[in-house]
């Protein structure tokens, strides 16, 4: 238990370090220090850069599967699975969301190596399956999800695009659109 819990502290740690600082900052060193631990203590858990990146791109993509999860539960008919990515996404835009920590992996990794972005890909090509097969037009699915994406985007750079009235607004258009979306292509 207490190895994972160091595990997690450790990829939080590396978030903040890319966010605070951005991705030049993004060393293990910083890491080690963001985390309270030696940079032995963080080799001992990620043996690499690579690794660590790898960790909270993976981090990243179980939290978002464990949002879409959670929000399903609690919704159900056509446009189920969309409206999960929906929420999963529209999170709070304070930047205090600790999945914002996390995608910042996607920048760092990017950056370092397009392939440690390989798993996030995967999912990404499940994700859209699942899309494809929640009961609407595969168009109307596909502007949610891009959609989501950019506001989620937007909120993690903090850059205000949208009001906070007009960001609600546009949120609750995106639902009405998976509740009337017709099944088709």
């Amino acid at each position: 238990m207490i190895r994972r819990d160091r595990r997690q502290e450790i990829l939080q740690a590396a978030g903040r370090v890319v966010l605070d600082q951005g991705v030049g900052a993004f060393t293990l060193e910083a890491v080690a220090a963001a985390a309270g631990v030696s940079k032995g203590g963080l080799l001992y858990h990620f043996a690499t850069k690579e690794e660590l990146l790898s960790g909270m791109v993976d981090q990243l993509i179980e939290m978002t599967e464990a949002r879409i999860e959670r929000a399903m539960a609690k919704d159900e008919g056509p446009g189920r699975w969309t409206r999960a990515y929906l929420a999963a996404c529209a999170v709070d835009p304070s930047g205090q969301d600790p999945l914002d920590r996390l995608a910042t992996a996607l920048l760092a990794a990017g950056a370092t190596d397009p392939g440690l972005l390989d798993s996030l890909r995967r999912h990404e090509t499940a994700w859209n399956d699942l899309s494809r097969a929640d009961g609407l037009d595969a168009t109307t699915a596909s502007i949610v999800r891009l959609a989501a994406d950019g506001l989620w985007m937007n909120d993690l750079f903090g850059i205000e695009v949208l009001s906070a009235r007009e960001r609600k607004a546009v949120l609750k258009r995106l639902g009405e659109m998976t509740r009337s979306g017709e099944s088709g292509s």
